[in-house]
């Protein structure tokens, strides 16, 4: 709460391109690429490069209140002040992770609404595929199985289960036969 309040205080300052007390402000340009400088005291600030920087990272993260919604979709009072906070942040020249941390070190990782790829989570983008797998390989085991019975001269629907059916055709049984009278 205290946090939230300081950020209100201090965002009217950052709009208007006054930045904080200290002048620790940084270009946009540094704030989104990560290289930071500091910014000259009648430098204006582009604020729709950090609108819609704002708008990006606020689409990765969860609002707290309404769990369907990005912090940029969502029109609660928490989800504005996380963009006040995204906002404040990329002025102060921070990168998408450092922010993303912040919050996940504030709210879990729950927060984030893509999970990241580790521990447990990977199952989440390893097991469709896996499932995905597992049924074409099912499907393709069940059609030869079919397609064998068919060459066999078999009704694939009236067949009987493949331990109690006679691996040899009748043909070859009866040369086999033959072969065994003969000799």
């Amino acid at each position: 709460m205290r946090r939230s309040l300081a950020l209100a205080l201090i965002m009217p300052g950052l709009v208007l391109g006054l930045g904080p007390v200290g002048g620790a402000a940084q270009t946009v340009e540094g704030a989104l690429d990560g290289t930071a400088r500091p910014r000259a005291p009648g430098e204006s600030v582009p604020s729709a490069e950090i609108d819609a920087k704002t708008a990006e990272i606020g689409g990765t993260l969860r609002c707290p209140i309404c769990r369907q919604q990005s912090v940029a979709e969502s029109s609660s009072r928490i989800a504005r002040e996380m963009q006040g906070v995204i906002r404040t942040m990329l002025m102060e020249g921070r990168t998408r992770e450092e922010i993303e941390a912040y919050f996940v070190e504030a709210y879990g990782p729950w927060i984030l609404l893509r999970p990241r790829a580790e521990g447990i989570n990977l199952f989440v983008y390893l097991g469709p595929a896996a499932a995905f797998a597992l049924g074409g390989l099912f499907l393709v085991r069940r059609i030869r199985r079919r397609r064998g019975n068919e060459v066999e001269g078999e009704d694939p629907a009236s067949a009987a289960p493949v331990a109690s059916r006679d691996p040899l055709r009748k043909a070859d049984r009866k040369w086999i036969e033959a072969a065994i009278k003969g000799s």
